[in-house]
């Protein structure tokens, strides 16, 4: 990585987390708080600006970039899961309404920057996957779920900063490979500010409990963020990686969440439901730390993250990936479902 880039990381980094410390006070003093509740981790109120805080860092530092590139819809409709986000975290909106911001961010992606899937590459085959008339209406569900998944990950300090980090890398790496510059900045711009609230987020030295969260107005820019790179960069002509690889970055909170999903609809509830059942929930009640599971998920997010790159770089065919990923879900949906219906996870027990 050029200095150039390092110095827009570090930048970007120093900023938002300087934006976190300043916002804090001013959350609490208006009571933009997430308060400690049965199905979270942390015992007194948390200042939730680390989204706000991110979003605007990111939009200080892509306004002041030299190239000419329009910005424009990302700022529009990041913006509104960011307003979206913050109404949510204060007064906790219906899912219907929920759903319709995210529509229409989608939609901003799609009709205003252009952005669409128009293929899934060789997945089935050794050959294209064409998408023909589905190219809108598939773009919109495939955003759609990304920014659901990233939203229902964060449930433990630094996780979901921690993800959307190793996601955003791969991407950087490989976008810088394919020669889309425009795309690297941006992603490196987004790791930075990402990475200033995970040191106020995270369980580190410093911060024996989390010092902010980023709320719903985060999680949901972020979600559309990784959404927005992953169709730019995976599909057109000139891709920096095959459409398969990208659900490789992300395929642990896109496993839970289908699971999740699946499993509150078969039980005749919301999807949208909010309970005890996530991956993270698991490993807290079978009685591993905050730290345990943070480092745990993690290792599990590394260990298919690899497996992306590997496939991009060693040129493995598409379809023997695709394959593979079911697999792994199938097996990750299995395991799962298993643990929960007898209370056993890793050898300790789970109270139901």
């Amino acid at each position: 990585m050029t200095v150039a880039l390092w110095s827009i990381l570090l930048a970007s980094a120093v900023l938002a987390f300087g934006l976190c410390l300043l916002l804090a006070p001013l959350a609490r003093r208006f009571g933009q708080v997430d308060h400690p509740s049965a199905r979270k981790v942390h015992s007194s109120p948390v200042p939730l600006v680390g989204g706000v805080a991110i979003y605007v860092a990111m939009t200080i530092m892509i306004m002041n970039r030299p190239q000419e590139t329009n910005m424009a819809p990302m700022l529009l409709a990041g913006g509104l899961m960011v307003l979206t986000g913050l109404v949510d975290d204060r007064k906790e909106l219906s899912a219907v309404f929920r759903l319709i911001a995210g529509i229409s961010a989608c939609c901003v992606m799609i009709f205003a920057s252009g952005i669409v899937l128009t293929d899934f590459g060789n997945l089935m085959w050794d050959g294209l996957f064409s998408l023909g008339w589905l190219s809108v209406p598939l773009t919109l569900f495939a955003a759609l779920g990304v920014i659901n998944a990233f939203n229902m990950i964060d449930g433990v300090d630094g996780l979901s900063s921690t993800i959307f980090i190793i996601a955003a890398s791969a991407m950087a790496v490989m976008a810088l490979g394919a020669g889309h510059g425009n795309n690297v900045q941006l992603l490196i711009i987004a790791i930075g500010a990402v990475f200033g609230y995970f040191l106020l987020n995270a369980r580190l030295p410093w911060n024996p409990r989390a010092r902010v969260f980023m709320g719903d107005a985060g999680s949901g820019f972020l979600g559309l963020f990784l959404a927005w790179q992953f169709i730019d960069l995976g599909g057109g002509d000139n891709r920096a990686f095959a459409p398969m690889t990208a659900v490789w970055l992300i395929g642990i909170p896109l496993f839970d969440t289908t699971r999740l999903i699946v499993a509150r609809i078969k039980q005749g509830n919301s999807p949208f439901d909010a309970d005890q059942h996530h991956l993270h929930h698991l490993f807290l009640k079978a009685g591993f730390s905050v730290k345990q599971t943070y480092l745990s998920i993690t290792a599990l997010v590394l260990l298919t993250t690899a497996t992306g790159l590997a496939g991009h770089y060693l040129q493995w065919p598409e379809y023997l990936m695709f394959y593979a990923y079911l697999a792994y879900g199938f097996s990750y949906l299995y395991v799962m479902r298993r643990c929960w219906r007898d209370g056993r996870f890793l050898g300790r027990d789970v109270p139901l």
